[in-house]
Parts: C-alpha cells; structure tokens; sequence
C-alpha cells in the first residue's frame, strides 16, 4: 500500500513538472543540486549603491512628488498615445505643476534646484515615459539653459516665467537635413537688415518644434560667417514646421521638419550671447551635467528588472516559481 501511494506521488510530481506541450520540464533541482530557488531569495533591490541616502530631503520630496504624477498620470495613457503617435497635450498642466521646467536656473519664476535635484526630476519622468523626458528636456535643457545662459535680461524676464511654468512650449532647432547637428556645416543663414535680421533655411528632426511657441534658432551670420541665436515666434510671416511622421522610436515626441523662408526677426530676439558656436558650449555642458548625473542616479533598468523578477516569481500562471539565473 505504502508503495503503491509512493508511485502515485511520483506520476503527479512528474505530471506537474510537464510544459503545456507535454514535454518534460527542466527540474532545477536535478539539474543544479546547488541552486536556490528564486522563491527564497529576498525581493531584489534597485539602489545598489545607495544613492538615494546622499539626496536632501528636498531631492526626495521632489523624486516623490514627480513619480506620483507621472504613474497616475502619464503611465495609464502611454501606450494610447505611444500608438497614435501623438503627445497628450492634457497632461502638459499637471507637468508644469510639478516645477521642474527650468531645472537648475534660478530667478525668472524656475525652480532652481540642484543638479542632482533637476536629474532625478527628468530620471523619474524617464522611468515611466522616455517620450516625456525628451519633452522636458529640449525645453528645459536646451532651450531655456539657451536663454538663462545666453539671453538678455529683458529675454530673461520676457521668456523665462512662462517656459517655467509650461504656459508656452520652447524648442531648440539645431540639426539640418544634409548635415545633422555638425554646426561647422550649417546652412541656414541670418542676413542683418534694418531693424532685425532676415532667416533662411531648414531645420530637421526638431522636437516640440510642431506646437513650439518659441523656437530657438541657429543660424550663420553672412557677415560674420559665425553661428548667432535667434528666438522666433510660431506665428512668424515665412515660418513652416511639418512633423515627421511613421518614427519607431520616441513616438509620443513630435519632431517636425522647419522651414525658415525669409523670417523676420527683430534685433530685440537675437541672442546676444551667442557669437559663435562656442558660445553654445556653456549650454551643452550644462546638459551633459544633467545627464551624467541622470545615469548616476537613474534606477529604471533595475526597477524594470525587479519588477520582472517579482513577475516571474509569483506570477499564478507558473507552476511554480521560475528560477532566474
């Protein structure tokens, strides 16, 4: 009787080890006598380093308030608007709510917080939508930086409130067809004339230049053959932007193709710090400082794998629970 039972266990054992396909499944413990089972090991933790130890609790207040945000706000609609290929324009309130337009700048109505602060902001609307950190970040990153380290003071106090709060979307036009983002071969030109400056030529893979209500524009000095900054409106006579349709990637953000067509732009919008391309180099380094420290304390490829571990783990529709090796 006792043997009889014992055979009975073992066709179940054996019945329950079977794939869907009713072939044999790998019994770990056969295999790999010295393997723990992932059951028993403790959930798995994403700040390996301890990162989030060193950050003020004003760093942490602002990490906290902006993953609330966007996984009730931007994570129930991103695969919608991922599909569509179209930006969720509703959201853009809740975003400038958050006060992280602006990132490091001080004064103007930004946030001015610090570099670590401004990174973990743009890391956690990363960790949910990439899309949506590209947005912030041709804003914040590029344009605003652009004005705050370029800019007059009356472009400062002009422009700078409202980008901050998202009342109006900036974009940072940069990158042609022929050459890309090598500014030693740029072919949009500025012609001086009285009173502004006359803009000729294309841009191309712009983000937020389709609903950009201030563009800031790179163009060569035919005098001077150098690089100089402008600041166009979206309504300017001559001006064209044409979005770039069927991307596999980053779809949510909307690049468009510029067309400059004779644009008139008066003197008051022309960047004064911006003489030559190296001037722009002050904003380039300030982005490359946000961003090595976004890669510093960005904790989304671990999450994402600790959230697919708990997955596998206890997931019901496993027969047990799968050893991650």
């Amino acid at each position: 009787m006792t043997i009889h039972s014992s055979k009975h266990q073992d066709d179940v054992d054996k019945n329950a080890r079977s794939s869907y396909f009713n072939l044999p499944a790998l019994d770990i413990s056969v295999a790999f006598p010295q393997a723990t089972p992932a059951s028993k090991f403790p959930p798995c933790a994403s700040d390996y380093y301890q990162f989030d130890d060193l950050l003020t609790s004003e760093e942490q207040a602002v990490r906290m308030k902006v993953r609330e945000c966007m996984e009730k706000e931007i994570a129930p609609i991103m695969a919608e608007y991922w599909e569509k290929a179209e930006f969720p324009f509703h959201v853009i309130p809740k975003l400038g709510a958050l006060r992280v337009a602006g990132g490091t700048i001080k004064g103007y109505g930004c946030p001015g917080h610090s570099v670590t602060g401004a990174a973990i902001a743009i890391a956690e609307i990363a960790r949910v939508d990439a899309s949506c950190s590209t947005f912030i970040l041709v804003h914040s990153s590029l344009a605003m930086l652009t004005i705050a380290l370029c800019g007059s003071e009356e472009q400062k106090q002009k422009y700078l409130p409202s980008l901050a709060q998202l009342n109006t979307i900036a974009c940072w036009a940069l990158t042609e067809p022929a050459y890309g983002s090598d500014a030693s071969a740029l072919n949009t030109t500025a012609t001086k004339v009285e009173g502004g400056w006359i803009l000729e030529g294309q841009k191309r893979w712009i983000g937020n230049s389709t609903f950009a209500d201030v563009l800031v524009i790179f163009a060569r000095n035919t005098t001077t053959n150098q690089i100089n900054g402008y600041l166009v409106k979206k309504d300017a006579p001559g001006l064209t932007v044409t979005k770039i349709e069927n991307k596999i990637g980053l779809r949510i953000v909307q690049n468009g193709d510029i067309l400059l067509k004779k644009v008139f732009v008066p003197d008051e919008d022309r960047l004064p710090g911006v003489n030559s391309f190296q001037d722009t180099s002050k904003v380039s380094e300030g982005e490359e400082t946000v961003w090595s420290t976004i890669s510093s304390f960005s904790d989304q490829p671990a999450e994402t794998c600790s959230d697919a571990g708990k997955y596998s783990s206890h997931d019901s529709g496993w027969l047990a629970p799968l050893q991650i090796i």
